[in-house]
């Protein structure tokens, strides 16, 4: 029976790890989709405004927050408004640019118009620490 403790502890210790990392990596998929959009629009997406209609928080971190925007985007190039949802993480001192009621830049896919991305050129949702 002493031999096995050890080994049932260590089993138990690499199940648990092994759950955190899935886990993390799970939760954090849609901020790091909305960051590619982001990379991927910079060089093709075409500039636009959108309104903030409401912002969700879901998780506060010590530096950003992960927040839900839903967002509707200003008529572009004679394309209707549209209404888009999506995660994103925000430093905490700059959810207040992102409350409903602000207007804020994105980046919109010519090619997909359900494409969206905050335009950190001009939005900013990090501070340099």
């Amino acid at each position: 029976m002493q031999f096995w403790l050890p080994v049932i502890s260590g089993v138990l210790i690499v199940v648990f790890l092994v759950f955190v990392v899935v886990h993390t990596v799970r939760n954090n998929r849609p901020y790091r989709e909305e960051a590619q959009r982001y990379e991927r629009l910079v060089k093709q997406g075409q500039p636009a405004s959108a309104q903030v209609l409401a912002l969700r928080e879901l998780a506060q971190g010590t530096y950003d927050n992960d927040v839900e925007l839903h967002v509707r985007t200003a008529e572009l190039a004679g394309r209707p408004p549209l209404e888009q949802m999506f995660k994103t993480r925000i430093a905490r001192e700059l959810v207040v640019n992102f409350m409903p009621g602000q207007t804020i830049h994105v980046l919109i896919d010519p090619a997909d118009s359900t494409a969206v991305a905050i335009d950190r050129r001009q939005s900013t949702t990090t501070i340099s620490r």
